[in-house]
């Protein structure tokens, strides 16, 4: 059906005015409330008017959008494009161009929006994965056996005769010697008392040198003393190394260790693997 107005409808009265007026109020490429408001007016104080059928096909859009007091979104758009079907073409252009302006704004705002939200939840999960990794970096632990337990030290104790002493969940002093000849790794076992059970294994030692230097505490316990029978005479030590963050307190570490102990796999021999 043809709405726009034609040069006929134009050469009245009514005709110039509904023209002024869709021209003035959609050539921004929106409708705002006020713009509304006096369409709505003129529409209604022309009603009576037969011989221009755009203002019967306005009339009948108004009144069914504006039936419930509420005008959305999607009601705006509809009225905005019969607005500009009842300007004819040879006005037409600039009102396009201006609806089509305003929808790219619109869109680009949108793209934005939308490219700040996933940027948010990007960073809320970055954020999520932070904390979970420095939860899961707070406590971690390794068994291992002490190396070196047939061996001497250097104040002349046996290290066996010390091995003999020990008893399971005492706590060990895990010590770097930086002046080590061997290896730069070397981290020493000790007793709470200063007695030397040996060394942690080489593959170990380094792990423990470079959590110390990335801020962890490191903490031994003995976990139980293997041998010492006729059959094994020669006594070994297996034990824990914890790696714990400085905001772990000593009842967590305790419990720690203590789960850590229970779920302890040792092989037929009773032998760290």
């Amino acid at each position: 059906m043809r709405v726009y107005l034609t040069t006929a409808e134009l050469e009245s009265d009514a005709g110039r005015q509904l023209l002024e007026i869709a021209v003035r109020i959609a050539i921004d490429g929106k409708l705002d409330i006020q713009e509304i408001k006096e369409l709505c007016h003129w529409l209604r104080a022309n009603e009576s008017n037969t011989q221009i059928v755009a203002i019967a096909y306005l009339h009948a859009i108004m009144k069914r959008i504006a039936a419930d007091g509420v005008i959305d979104r999607d009601e705006l758009i509809e009225l905005h494009c019969a607005v500009e079907r009842v300007v004819p073409q040879s006005h037409r252009l600039p009102i396009i161009a201006a609806r089509k302006k305003r929808d790219a704004a619109r869109r680009e705002r949108l793209r934005e929006a939308k490219r700040i939200q996933l940027e948010r939840e990007k960073e809320e999960r970055r954020r999520i994965a932070a904390e979970e990794y420095a939860r899961s970096m707070r406590l971690r632990h390794a068994f291992a056996k002490v190396a070196g337990v047939t061996y001497p030290n250097t104040d002349g104790s046996e290290r066996q005769e010390i091995v003999k002493r020990c008893k399971s969940g005492e706590r060990l002093i895990l010590r770097h010697e930086s002046d080590n000849a061997y290896s730069e790794f070397a981290v020493q076992v000790l007793r709470e008392n200063g007695e030397q059970l040996g060394y942690v294994p080489e593959y170990l030692a380094e792990r423990i040198c470079q959590e110390l230097e990335s801020g962890y505490l490191v903490e031994g316990f003995l976990n139980r003393v293997t041998g010492g029978t006729s059959d094994r005479p020669t006594c070994g030590v297996n034990f824990l190394t914890v790696f714990r963050a400085e905001d772990v307190n000593a009842d967590e570490l305790q419990a720690y260790v203590a789960e850590a102990f229970a779920a302890d796999s040792f092989t037929g021999s009773g032998e760290y693997e």
